[in-house]
């Protein structure tokens, strides 16, 4: 055979062998939602907690249990929305990739209370059963801009 020949076959195989292009995953979609559901009054409700979170699904921040369940997902996030303050999770996230039942994020929160702006880094896992998110570990750093540059997807305004 021919070296051209090897080479087509070689760049075939490759191409069948390589996975088909990456779907969103559930945690990055929970989050695209969570966004539009922020600023939209009534945004935040079971129901729409429940397409893309289990019934007892947990949020732990910083290593304590802040949520179990939809109903406290629910008014916890209804309770923010109603503060006044302006909060987005940045998306597309900085990085993200699942492993088994895991995925993994490093992302932007960046928020608005009382018109001064603030900036985070967050880094964790979702656990995913049945193709919904039934835990998430976050650990969350404020950025400070007296002590280093902000990411440059933090508000500045």
């Amino acid at each position: 055979m021919k070296k051209p020949a090897i080479l087509a076959l070689t760049a075939l195989a490759l191409l069948q062998s390589a996975p088909a292009a990456a779907k969103t995953d559930v945690f990055t979609n929970m989050f695209a939602w969570w966004n539009t559901a922020f600023k939209t009054e009534g945004g935040f409700n079971a129901p729409s907690f429940r397409k893309y979170f289990t019934e007892d699904a947990t949020l732990t921040l910083e290593g304590k249990q802040a949520i179990s369940g939809i109903d406290n997902w629910v008014s916890h996030f209804q309770a923010i929305q109603a503060s006044g303050a302006e909060v987005e999770i940045v998306v597309p996230f900085k990085t993200v990739f699942q492993k088994g039942d895991k995925i993994y994020s490093y992302h932007v929160i960046r928020s608005r209370r009382a018109g001064k702006a603030s900036c985070s880094l967050a880094a964790g896992h979702a656990v995913v059963k049945g193709g919904k998110i039934a835990s998430i570990t976050l650990v969350r750093a404020t950025l400070d801009a007296s002590k280093a540059p902000l990411d440059p997807q933090c508000w500045t305004d």
